[in-house]
Order: structure tokens, then C-alpha cells, then sequence
């Protein structure tokens, strides 16, 4: 298994971990499925979100009642 080392991963680098394209990361970031933060004009990636779509897979994440 690959060691993440860092917090934030580009949507490249992000897709060639998990085993998507890079259109597919940024689909679902669009979409909501995958959680990602904005630094100046890029969206990165958390490692914590890698990890869950690791382990989950895909599925848009849970929605807590309010």
C-alpha cells in the first residue's frame, strides 16, 4: 500500500492514488462526493479523504441530521 505523507494532494496526484482519472476527481468534487479545500486557484485534496475513499469507496458521504 502506498504511504501518504502529506495532508493536501493535488486532483492528479489524488486520482492516481485511489486508481481514477482525473476527471473523475474532479467530477465528484463537483458532485460532492469527494471532499476537497480550495489554496488560491487549486483544489487539493485532504489525505484523510483518500484514505476514506479507500476504505468506503466512492459513496457520497454521510449527511448528519440536523
Amino acid at each position: 500500500m502506498t504511504q501518504l505523507n502529506k495532508l493536501l494532494y493535488s486532483k492528479e496526484e489524488a486520482a492516481d492514488l485511489i486508481g481514477v482519472s482525473k476527471h473523475t476527481i474532479s467530477r465528484d468534487i463537483l458532485r460532492g462526493v469527494i471532499a476537497s479545500r480550495q489554496y488560491g486557484r487549486r483544489r487539493l485534496v485532504p489525505a484523510e479523504e483518500i484514505l476514506r475513499i479507500a476504505t468506503e469507496g466512492m459513496a457520497p458521504k454521510a449527511q448528519s441530521a440536523a
